[in-house]
């Protein structure tokens, strides 16, 4: 069995990494797992070629590098996740910035009207004014070399009625709206741009990254195809029962933990969530969702909502997470026990909760 396995894992894609663009967690791998030094890009950045741990020789080796490979993808998956509700929020930052373009530049083009109007009734003004004899003081007005030095010397008048006051005063405000709204629409259009090119970068990285997780995934999926049913069993434990005695649980998680377990043996699949196969946070964001909760679809993103919860607190319905940063989640069942996608190969299922790569729980 321990020949068989070793060649099973070899033979089916491990020595093959030296070529494929994975890259893992720089975080605590499953337990006993030989970790090759691999790392994580930065947002935008290239998968860096993997540093590989040496071919297997025994039994527990070729375990402990198959989990590896299983950690590698479904952090590569959360990282497409991720990458995708980033680039959400940036699109739906760009529509809004460019909505507020059109009204903001109907706004200058308003007040520009405005102050062309109330320029013309400062002519008329002017006019009025010369007439009852104050050629010197408007041909000072005349000569003007701007917008607001004729306004300075208009307001230097002594001899302007309280009327023509009103009328000078709505000119200077007019003048100032126009400028204002003058400004906003270019802040608008600067900000809508900037929108647009965070969110096209947002997009490149969420490509690069499901690349690279396709990638990851398909190893193990090579890995498995040439595993026998014995010694799949032996690398993908079967599921556990579910949490004996009564269950106590309220509110929206464990609506949605009642959710969860109907979907009880769907296959994991990276990417998805469902209704007829799941990744891990694919399960939980399914599951709410059921229940009229939307959550984001990232694992580490959903270790941000909710209410924290300590290992000793947790109620049925929580969302428990693991490692850091975060990169698996399921909803913790009761008993010590949780529901959750697993990882490629496996299904949904009960398992106890791994307390040494807990990082964490919310309550929704």
């Amino acid at each position: 069995m321990t020949a068989v396995l070793v060649a099973a894992v070899v033979g089916a894609g491990l020595t093959a990494l030296v070529t494929t663009p994975a890259i893992a967690d720089p975080t605590p791998a499953p337990p006993g797992a030989a970790r090759a030094a691999l790392t994580v890009p930065a947002a935008g950045g290239r998968p860096a070629a993997p540093v590989l741990p040496p071919p297997p020789t025994t039994a527990d080796e070729a375990r402990a590098q198959f989990e590896q490979a299983q950690h590698d993808a479904e952090v590569l998956t959360e990282q497409w996740h991720a990458a995708t509700d980033d680039h959400d929020a940036k699109e739906k930052a760009a529509e809004a910035a460019r909505a507020a373009v059109g009204p903001a530049e109907d706004a200058a083009a308003k007040a520009a009207a405005d102050e062309e109007t109330y320029r013309s009734q400062l002519d008329g003004l002017a006019m009025a004014t010369f007439e009852n004899g104050r050629l010197d003081q408007f041909d000072a007005l005349l000569s003007s070399t701007s917008p607001q030095n004729y306004l300075d010397q208009m307001s230097a008048l002594e001899s302007l009625t309280a009327e023509q006051r009103v009328q000078l005063d709505e000119f200077q405000a007019r003048v100032a709206a126009a400028q204002q709204a003058r400004h906003d629409a270019d802040a608008a259009v600067a900000q809508a741009q900037q929108a647009a090119d965070d969110a096209q970068r947002a997009a490149d990285d969420i490509l690069t990254r499901k690349q690279a997780a396709e990638a990851r995934v398909a190893d193990v999926e090579k890995m498995i195809s040439n595993l026998s049913p014995a010694e799949r069993a032996q690398l993908i434990p079967p599921g556990e029962g579910a949490p004996q005695g009564v269950v106590l649980g309220t509110g929206a998680g464990a609506r949605a933990l009642a959710m969860a377990a109907t979907k009880l043996g769907r296959p994991y699949v990276w990417g998805a969530a469902g209704p007829n196969s799941f990744d891990c946070s694919g399960l939980t964001s399914w599951a709410f969702a059921r229940i009229g909760v939307t959550l984001p679809r990232s694992s580490s993103a959903q270790a941000t909502v909710g209410t924290p919860v300590s290992w000793n607190d947790l109620q049925p319905g929580d969302l428990v997470f693991f490692y850091k940063p975060v990169s698996h989640v399921g909803i913790y069942a009761g008993g010590g026990k949780m529901i959750d996608a697993p990882e490629t190969g496996d299904v949904v299922k009960y398992q106890t909760v791994p307390r040494a790569t807990f990082s964490g729980a919310r309550r929704i």
